[in-house]
Order: structure tokens, then sequence, then C-alpha cells
């Protein structure tokens, strides 16, 4: 998706910048392997060990991403390509509501004739998130310094592989951790804006195919990612009509942008599922105001060396948005830079200008700030609530974690920063000295950003060299379920710490569950199995070729006294789940 505009173009002058280009998106690879490296290690990528995912990590969302993809590989094929029929039988769900990632889990079940009974590929997506941001970051670098220094441009991706959201969202959730798809989304986005504002006799371009290639990536990803990636689309298509390009072939383009995102919906089942998109509780994940300052999420991790934690509302954790130190720092020089400029009257008509170039962009920023916040407003501990309809309520609870909405705010004001900080090395000295200084400046906005999040650095390593939780996922009596059985089901409502472990169970073991893990939906199916499932059992019946399972104690001591004396049926607890199961 990068290729088209880091490849030679025709004339020196583009060939130097494409080399330039080619040059920082290697670079910005590479920095953000480091920082992976360095926060994670190696653990997370031996494919054929998953005892760090069945530990959790940070809580236990993770365990729920891969119990999606375990069940998911072993499903039988079906339209849309990311329906699993191995969970929550007998409706089955979708691997979008599980987060796993649907474009990554169907890549590899298309492989799964010759994968390892055991294979995770978390790890490498992550690494390869990494990767991909510090890509974006140098590419958006590259683009502050108008391509005159390559180093800027690296150090400007290995910057935004040091946000803090990357590494609080990377492994926690899963799928969250695609930061790549905005930042790309912004630099195509600003590319075609700087190619618009080309002096004459420069064409004007065409709008950017790539809308629709991320369109069609993010919805299969993880939907939150539509949003910034679509409003960059939008953005462009106005652009275009304010400098010159046809409006016809920007509202075309963003149409294909928003038929490739339909498609890519429609095929993985993120879209027209049969499940309601809204949830209820917009607000309760939003974002306090204090956020790009609070060093404040789950997992008790020491985000800032230099800050303290500021409170915020209970379910505000999932708006995390610290920026670190070197950025707060950067961005806040930025601003009074630009204030002590507009103290002259060059300064002010060129803020004037940089107004007219940004108004669209900035009414977009202010949406997206509006949107995390919600209408429950609260600096700390203080705020109000704004009465909504409820309309509007249920519209906007399609993205109720509204605080994630601001990821694309904060890359904008860290790109504001780095534009500043070129622009002040220029105007303290020229030619290869300004170039120097900048790098210089960056270096130690990296430093103290590097500083300030040294802490939950060493807290994240020490994460994966922590033993492996004994659970029901790992007992000795359960590593033989598969042997002889098909299904694994509930007969009772199982308890809510239990849901998720029974579920990476019965994909490990290669059995079908009614057991739901689904983030979004009512399975009343799945539901009525556990009642049957009941009252079979009750009733002295059950499969030959099912595992039964309840957290109910009364329960299970009734089934011994149903079957007592039928040597065929083996009962035993594991990790205060009760199992019965029939043995050939």
């Amino acid at each position: 998706m990068v290729l088209p505009l880091i490849l030679p173009q025709h004339g020196a002058k583009n060939n130097c910048i494409s080399r330039k280009k080619l040059s920082a998106f290697l670079m910005g690879l590479a920095a953000g392997a480091a920082v992976f490296l360095l926060l994670y290690g190696t653990t997370t990528l031996h494919t054929g060990y998953d005892g760090w995912i069945l530990n959790g990590y940070d809580e236990t969302d993770i365990q729920q991403h891969y119990a999606g993809w375990l069940l998911f590989r072993n499903s039988h094929w079906a339209f849309p390509l990311g329906l699993c029929d191995t969970l929550a039988v007998p409706d089955g769900t979708l691997i979008s509501y599980t987060d796993s990632v649907p474009w990554v889990s169907i890549f590899f079940k298309l492989l799964r004739g010759v994968l390892p009974a055991t294979f995770q590929w978390f790890g490498w997506y992550t690494l390869l998130c990494f990767m991909l941001g510090g890509a974006a970051g140098a590419l958006l670098a590259g683009r502050a310094c108008r391509w005159h220094s390559v180093p800027f441009a690296a150090l400007g991706g290995l910057l935004f592989s040091c946000s803090p959201v990357l590494w609080e969202r990377a492994f926690r959730h899963l799928a969250l951790g695609s930061h790549y798809l905005y930042l790309f989304a912004l630099y195509f986005y600003l590319e075609y804006r700087a190619a618009l504002l080309a002096p004459a006799p420069a064409p004007k371009p065409r709008y950017p195919w790539q809308f629709a290639l991320l369109g069609f990536a993010a919805v299969g990803i993880h939907p939150y990612f539509l949003p910034p990636v679509l409003l960059c689309a939008l953005l462009a298509a106005i652009d275009g009509g304010r400098f010159g390009a046809k409006w016809q072939s920007g509202l075309l383009g963003l149409g294909g942008a928003l038929a490739a995102t339909l498609a890519g919906g429609l095929l993985c089942g993120a879209i027209g599922g049969g499940v309601s998109a809204s949830r209820t509780g917009y607000g309760d994940f939003s974002m306090n105001l204090n956020a790009p300052f609070n060093p404040s999420s789950r997992g008790g991790y020491t985000w800032s060396r230099a800050l303290g934690v500021l409170p915020q509302q209970p379910g505000q954790y999932d708006g995390f948005n610290y920026l670190g130190l070197g950025v707060l720092v950067l961005v806040g020089a930025a601003l009074a830079w630009a204030a002590l400029r507009c103290c002259r009257p060059a300064g002010r008509k060129a803020a004037a200008g940089w107004w007219r170039r940004n108004a669209p962009l900035m009414a977009g920023c202010l949406f997206l700030t509006a949107f995390a916040v919600t209408n429950q407003i609260y600096w700390g501990s203080a705020g109000v609530q704004l009465p909504l309809p409820e309309f509007l309520l249920s519209l906007c609870g399609i993205f109720r974690s509204s605080g994630r909405m601001f990821y694309l705010v904060g890359a904008c004001a860290t790109l504001f920063g780095l534009h500043t900080l070129w622009a002040v090395g220029g105007s303290v000295a020229k030619g290869r000295k300004a170039r120097v200084l900048a790098c210089l400046l960056l270096g130690g906005v990296l430093a103290l950003q590097g500083w300030d999040l040294s802490a939950v650095a060493a807290q994240k390593r020490a994460v994966f060299v922590q033993p492996v939780n004994a659970t029901v996922v790992n007992d000795a009596q359960t590593q033989t379920l598969g042997a002889g059985h098909t299904k694994l089901l509930a007969a009772a409502t199982l308890r809510e710490d239990r849901l998720r472990l029974l579920a990476l169970l019965a994909g490990k073991q290669g059995l079908a569950t009614n057991i739901s893990i689904a983030v979004s939906g009512q399975y009343p199916g799945a539901a009525a199995s556990a009642t049957q499932a009941a009252a079979a059992l009750a009733a002295g019946r059950y499969d030959a070729d099912t595992v039964y399972v309840t957290n109910d104690e009364g329960q299970y001591n009734a089934w011994q006294q149903t079957f007592a004396g039928e040597e065929n049926i083996h009962f035993f607890v594991a990790s205060s789940c009760y199992f019965l199961v029939p043995q050939g």
C-alpha cells in the first residue's frame, strides 16, 4: 500500500525524493522492530508457545482473541468468511466479535492443513504493527522536513514507535495495536494535499486509491479504525475540491473507499452479520480531558517516571491517550513557538495560511475529540453529563469505547511538533547545520520520551518471564478430551471467569462448543443448547461424542448419582470446572 509512493518516479529530483522515502520507510520498519524487541523480547515470536497467552495480558481479553482463532481454525468454511460454527453452537458467531483480527485469522485458516497443532501468530502480527507504525511515522516525519533529512525521518519513525497508546494496546487488545492504519491514512491524505498545492505546471493528482485498500483492511482488522481512516478519505475529497481538483473525482474516490469498506465488511462478516453493531454505555469508556497527560491505565504499570497518575472515571481507563513526556514537551514547545511567531506580521501571515490549509483537518480533529470525550465531560473527577436523545446514544454506541477516537488527534499533534521542530532548526542555522540541529533536538525529545517510558518498558518485559498459570486449559486431566469427542457443551450458565478458559480448552482440544465469548449479540441457540444438555443429563441421557461441563457443584453431584455404576462415564474436577466425560 505504500510502495507506489516510495518507488522511483520520473525526473532526477523525484527520483531522489523517492529514494529518500524508501530509505525512511525501511529505517522506520527497523525502528519499529527494535522497539518491539526491546519491549517484549522474542518469547511471543515462538509460534508453538502460547503459555503467555494462557496467562492473560493485563486482563483476559487476549484469551478471548486466541480462543476465537483456535475455534475458527477448526470451523467449516462458510460465508461470510469470518463465520465460526464451532463457537456458540448451534448459532455460531463471527470472529469480528471475538476481536481475533479476521483477515489474519482467515489467512492462517487457509494454511491450517500444514500448521502445527499449537500455532499462535499474535507475536508476529504485533511485530508487524510496530514495524508498519514505525514506517508510517518515518514517512510522516519525512514530510515534516520536506525530505531534506532521512535521519530526521527515521528518528520520527522511532518516536511514533514509542507511542504509549501503541504500547498500551499491543497484546492487551490485539487488533487495536494496528495503529499503522490511520497513520498511513494521514500520510496519504497529506501527500495528496501537497500534490494539489504544487505550483503550475504540475498536473492535479488523482484521488488516492490507497483509501479503498485501507478501508477494506480496517473493517476486517478492527472497525474502530474505520472513523479515522475514512475521515482522512473525506478530507482528501474536500481538499480536492478546495484546491482545484474536480469535485466529481473526489466524490467518486470517496465512494470507492466506502464501497471497498462495505465489501470487506460483508466478506468477513463485520457488516451484515445479523448482530447489532450498537451497544449500550456510550460515555462509560470515554476519554477524560486530562488523558493526554494522565499516565493511568490497566495493569498497574508505571507509564511515566515524571508525571503522577490523575483521577478519572472508572471506565475511562479505556480512554488512555497519554502522549509521553517527550511528545508533551515537543507539542508544548511547538505551541509556544507558534504563539511567539504570531507576534510578528510575517508570523501572523504564515499562521493564517496554515489555518486555511488545515481548517478541514482541524475540524475533523475537533470532531474526533468531542466524540472521544462524549456527553460525559470530565476533568479528573469533576464533570457534567449532557442529555442526548436515545436514538443518538444508540447510534454513537456503535463506537461506545469512544476514547479510541483520539488516536488520530494525538498523531496529528505529534506531527505538528515535528514540523515546528524542523522549522526551529532552519531558523537558527542554515544548510547542513540546520539539519544536524533538528536531528539533535529530535534526539533530545526521543531521549526524554524513552526515559519517561523506561519503567513501563521494563515492567512489560518482565511479564513474559512469568511461569504459566495452572488453569483448566493445561490441567493434566483435560489434555485428552479431544480423543473420541467432537463437542464440549456447557450444561449450565458458566462463571464469567471460566468462560474464556473453557472456550480456549475447546479450541485447543479441537472441540466445538456452545460457550459464547463474543463481545456483541445474543445467542439464544447456545443458551437453549445448555438448557437441553442439562435436561438430557438429568433424565439420564447423553451423547457419547460430547464432553459436558458445569460450574455448579450441586449439578455435578446430581450427575454422579444419576449415572452411578456406569463404567463408561468419567467424572473429574479441574479449576472449579466439573466434567462428565463419556468414554468409548
